[in-house]
């Protein structure tokens, strides 16, 4: 009789250890998916504002061309067509898309190149606004 006393004591450590440790695993991939979904949703607001900024550039771009069209060389309104089509077929809808690194590297490499031919490549990305102290 002391063996079942012995035997359900053991039965009921183990039951409570196997349900603490089921309530773990749940409260885990809870936490788990909450803090995934914060990160997919800053990511995707951090890549959603990089896409944007590029189409909003050449959109700029664009109306100055129209305004002015000698102003734009051919190597340059290449470039412009080139970075517009990876903003639009950017995949932003599908975070899925083994692409979208690819593409982004792209984007940016195309942005700085434009930007360099149509020489507002400082404007974007400034070298030090900051002189070096002379004694």
């Amino acid at each position: 009789m002391s063996a079942d006393v012995f035997d359900s004591a053991l039965e009921l450590e183990e039951t409570h250890s196997a349900e603490g440790h089921q309530q773990g695993v749940i409260a885990g991939q809870r936490a788990g998916l909450m803090e995934g979904k914060e990160l997919g949703l800053q990511k995707g607001w951090e890549i959603g504002q990089e896409v944007g900024f590029y189409a909003g550039c050449v959109q700029v771009w664009r109306q100055l061309q129209q305004k002015d069209p000698a102003a734009f060389s051919h190597r340059a309104d290449k470039g412009m067509a080139t970075l517009e089509d990876l903003t639009h077929t950017f995949p932003l809808t599908d975070p899925k898309d083994e692409r979208m690194q690819s593409m982004m590297e792209d984007m940016r490499s195309k942005f700085k190149a434009v930007a360099a031919m149509l020489g507002v490549l400082e404007d974007y990305f400034p070298t030090s606004t900051v002189e070096p102290l002379a004694f």
